[in-house]
């Protein structure tokens, strides 16, 4: 019988505004994970966040209120990050904020795509994590660094790695046309408009039905990718 963690441990200097907003979803992430019982109890529960928490996450349509939300994490049904969040003032500096994230059970990319979301005023930031286990077994320890930046969150395995951002594009082969890239907006037409996904973004991009094996291409870095 062995115990297995996956641990962090890390401090980060926010906003005020960021703080409170960090600690109103920290308890509503252990609501949605539990799950509302009816829609009715879930229209409440949204209906009681804060002005901030609307705007940041506006209401979902089709009955998901909390899909802004929830389709940050790897299972939207589960929205969990696994450990606890506090943000609080600084008392040795004055009208600055901390927040402390702490757990035993994280997960690590969907701890990095909240934070990303939720604090852009302390992007870039690295946090480690480790996989442990309470007994000596095979293969049974790992872990490494998260790079949490504005356009992307990528895994590292040093503290001190340098970040090589990949940018990457969907493209489709078409008949007439050829070769042809994805944008948001407008659907498949000319490179020059193609929307630019970092990995994790594409990682969770939702592929445009209809298409024959569209495939991610990688651009050239540009040169502010480049260094840590």
């Amino acid at each position: 019988m062995a115990d297995y963690y996956t641990q962090t441990s890390f401090a980060i200097h926010v906003s005020e505004d960021e703080a409170a907003l960090i600690n109103e979803i920290d308890p509503l992430l252990r609501a949605l994970a539990d799950g509302f019982e009816t829609a009715a109890e879930a229209e409440a529960a949204y209906a009681a966040t804060s002005a901030q928490f609307q705007a940041a996450f506006p209401k979902g349509g089709d009955g998901d209120l909390f899909f802004e939300l929830t389709s940050l994490f790897d299972d939207p049904t589960w929205p969990t990050i696994g450990c606890d969040l506090e943000a609080r003032a600084t008392p040795e500096r004055p009208g600055h904020f901390q927040l402390w994230v702490n757990g035993d059970d994280v997960r690590p990319f969907d701890l990095a795509a909240l934070l990303q979301r939720v604090c852009p005023s302390a992007l870039p930031f690295r946090f480690g994590w480790a996989y442990t286990c309470s007994r000596h077994r095979i293969d049974a320890f790992g872990g490494g660094y998260m790079e949490v930046g504005a356009h992307g969150i990528i895994r590292l395995i040093d503290p001190d790695d340098p970040v090589e951002v990949k940018r990457l594009v969907l493209a489709a082969r078409d008949a007439e046309d050829g070769l042809t890239f994805w944008n948001n907006d407008t659907g498949f037409g000319a490179l020059v408009s193609a929307t630019v996904f970092g990995e994790a973004e594409a990682q969770k991009a939702i592929l445009p039905v209809g298409v024959d094996r569209p495939e991610w291409l990688e651009l050239p870095a540009a040169p502010s990718d480049q260094g840590a």
